[in-house]
């Protein structure tokens, strides 16, 4: 196994872990369909003022902020899985992986990574209906996420520049 820092294979590995940390976080969104459609027509301040007249728990709405964040770092962690996977059947150096760990968590945990620039790609917000929405967004930022990967041309790329640093 060659370990040597590819800066291909990081640059490729950190915007594909950075799509499917945001399906994961979109498919985070399914759970709380009822609470976004009230926040929606009534506004997010009445729905917190008024939650036991709409028969919405405290709880409920902690959980609509608590998920989002775990089902990101589930989606940085099973990207991560995914990227050692690829860099051992192919093997390249696995400290790749961990460089992008470090460096999207970094920008997850500092609110760093642009989540208001990126939902541009959200191609299902021009569907009304949330859940249709929040599922057609989230599969296309996993499949992208997921061609990034296993793609042939960026295997290929990130295989060259390994083969140019030996």
């Amino acid at each position: 196994m060659k370990q040597r820092i590819n800066y291909i294979q990081i640059i490729f590995h950190f915007i594909a872990s950075y799509f499917i940390m945001f399906s994961f976080r979109t498919f985070s969104w399914l759970r709380d369909i009822r609470l976004i459609e009230l926040s929606q027509i009534h506004g997010s301040q009445y729905v917190m003022d008024n939650h036991k007249k709409l028969g919405i728990t405290l709880e409920e709405i902690a959980y609509f902020n608590f998920w989002p964040n775990i089902y990101s770092l589930i989606g940085i962690v099973f990207a991560l899985v995914i990227s050692i996977v690829i860099s051992k059947f192919k093997k390249w150096s696995v400290l790749n992986s961990f460089i992008v760990l470090i460096l999207i968590y970094l920008l997850y945990r500092y609110n760093s990574l642009g989540w208001d620039y990126f939902r541009i790609l959200a191609i299902g917000r021009f569907i009304d209906d949330y859940r249709l929405n929040f599922i057609i967004t989230g599969s296309f930022f996993l499949i992208i996420g997921l061609i990034i990967f296993f793609s042939k041309w960026t295997n290929r790329l990130i295989q060259n520049q390994y083969q140019k640093t030996t």
